[in-house]
């Protein structure tokens, strides 16, 4: 088997800087990855505008599926036959599975989760049909059709700031329940054990989140997180991050 056709994760647990696929990226935000692999996959992503994009994007599936779960009025439920249909495709048969690779959880997680997305859509799309009202007669422009552009999310504090942090008692907030952190945690890519170094209320662009400090990938490092007050592994309401020199 050449270096291209191993698993990604496999190449990273091998000590290699695997190529940044939407699955990997997927294991990362599943914390599914040890360590040192997710260490090394989140280095890369730093480095990499559009790997950051497509993790942006994950965390924006979840948090959308997420918010369709909790919704019962978001959209119809799918009919029984398609239902019925879809699980009958989902399973193997006889020979053509023992034929086939097997498939990994993350990508039946993926599957099932693009199917709800696109159920979702399916809902919300025709709702939104139906409900829209008529185009408005045309006017001039005036002040109230002028709208703000919003600043691009960043970590409103500097340095020095987050430096000083590490001093003080964390203020988790929401998150002052040790299993709530460990599910952010899990979001975020970094397992349970992780030591959070500070932690403190913020706000971003008008949206209330708590900010979290964690060891960087590298002893010289700090990882910066500010994440929404219902973090959790299913959606972390990540708002910002940015990694910050320990001197």
């Amino acid at each position: 088997m050449t270096a291209a056709e191993k698993d990604p994760a496999e190449q990273a647990a091998a000590g290699a800087d695997p190529p940044l696929t939407v699955e990997l990226l997927a294991d990362l935000q599943a914390g599914l990855l040890d360590d040192d692999t997710a260490a090394r996959v989140r280095r890369q992503v730093r480095a990499d505008p559009e790997a950051a994009a497509a993790l942006r994007a994950l965390h924006k599936v979840r948090h959308d599926v997420a918010a369709v779960a909790a919704d019962p009025d978001s959209a119809p439920d799918a009919p029984p036959d398609v239902v019925e249909r879809v699980l009958i495709g989902l399973k193997p048969s006889g020979a053509a599975h023992a034929a086939r690779p097997s498939i990994r959880p993350t990508r039946v997680i993926a599957g099932v989760a693009g199917l709800c997305a696109v159920i979702a859509a399916i809902g919300l799309g025709t709702r939104a049909l139906l409900n829209t009202p008529p185009p408005a007669p045309s006017a001039p422009t005036t002040a109230q059709h002028i709208t703000v552009s919003t600043p691009p999310p960043a970590i409103p504090l500097s340095r020095a700031e987050i430096l000083d942090l590490l001093g003080r008692t964390p203020e988790f907030g929401p998150l002052d329940d040790p299993l709530r952190r460990a599910s952010c945690l899990s979001g975020l890519g970094y397992p349970a054990s992780t030591q959070l170094l500070a932690a403190r209320s913020i706000d971003i662009n008008a949206r209330p989140g708590v900010l979290l400090v964690v060891p960087g990938d590298t002893p010289d490092d700090l990882a910066v997180y500010a994440v929404a007050l219902n973090c959790s592994a299913a959606d972390t309401g990540l708002l910002a991050s940015t990694t910050v020199p320990r001197s």
